[in-house]
């Protein structure tokens, strides 16, 4: 299966950033005397798929192994028409941690300060079992609608629980209040991908990122549908933030579906 397609805006909508005189934009942020590209820092929890998008955005195989350390490499971001395209240069950080909500949470923080947006990564994916799941439902998402069908089909309410919280943490960290977080439903081109009311509903996006800058889109590391329609809208709000300046977004989210 293959993600659906997302609604374009026009070229116009899509990059309505100025540009200077002597050509194409380059996202870069002053750093002595030479510009130095910005950052995104990029979460979420194990096995979402974080590094393999980090490849695939820098234009690698989306085929890593377990990231260990930190990663770090710098993709060229691009949106708008080919012959009026906006680039912009990002250094993408991955790190590698235990999964534990506790060292997840401390392991991202000393890269806060220094990213210019965060990219969260979700496994937007079911699982299958032959288990009753109508406990775990109402214990975690108190929606019986949750709970399993004849398919056998349910959700991983641990790992959602888990991951739910790690980014409601990230995002209330007081460093990153204004700044743009793109949340990426990985792993769409999968048989058993969440739709995008699902994303929304067990991960409370409304709610973490309420009056905040922010952008759902469902996407695949495997086949980088929806990656360019997603880093477009991130280019277009890192080319509007001026250094030592807020965030001019509007502090609402959208979906791209």
């Amino acid at each position: 299966s293959s993600c659906p397609p997302t609604p374009h805006a026009t070229a116009g909508e899509r990059c309505a950033v100025a540009r200077p005189a002597g050509g194409l934009p380059l996202c870069t942020r002053a750093m002595g005397q030479a510009p130095t590209p910005k950052q995104a820092l990029v979460i979420g929890w194990n096995g979402a798929g974080k590094t393999a998008i980090a490849q695939r955005l820098r234009g690698q195989s989306s085929e890593p192994l377990p990231t260990n350390g930190v990663l770090r490499g710098v993709a060229t971001l691009r949106c708008g028409p080919q012959d009026e395209e906006v680039e912009c240069a990002l250094e993408l950080v991955d790190v590698g941690i235990e999964p534990k909500l506790e060292s997840k949470t401390f392991g991202y923080q000393p890269f806060l300060s220094d990213a210019d947006a965060i990219i969260v990564v979700l496994d937007a994916t079911r699982t299958l079992a032959r288990l009753a799941c109508a406990d775990l439902a109402s214990e975690h998402f108190g929606n019986s609608e949750w709970e399993c069908q004849s398919t056998a089909q349910r959700f991983r309410p641990e790992e959602i629980v888990k991951s739910k919280e790690l980014v409601r943490r990230i995002a209330d960290e007081p460093e990153v209040r204004d700044k743009p977080f793109l949340v990426l439903a990985n792993k769409c081109d999968r048989e058993d991908a969440l739709d995008i009311k699902e994303v929304m509903e067990l991960w409370d996006l409304d709610a973490i990122f309420k009056g905040r800058t922010w952008q759902l889109q469902r996407c695949s590391a495997v086949s980088a549908e929806g990656l360019r329609a997603a880093t477009a809208w991130l280019v277009i709000k890192l080319l509007q933030t001026k250094p030592g300046a807020e965030s001019s977004g509007s502090g609402g989210g959208s979906v791209f579906r």
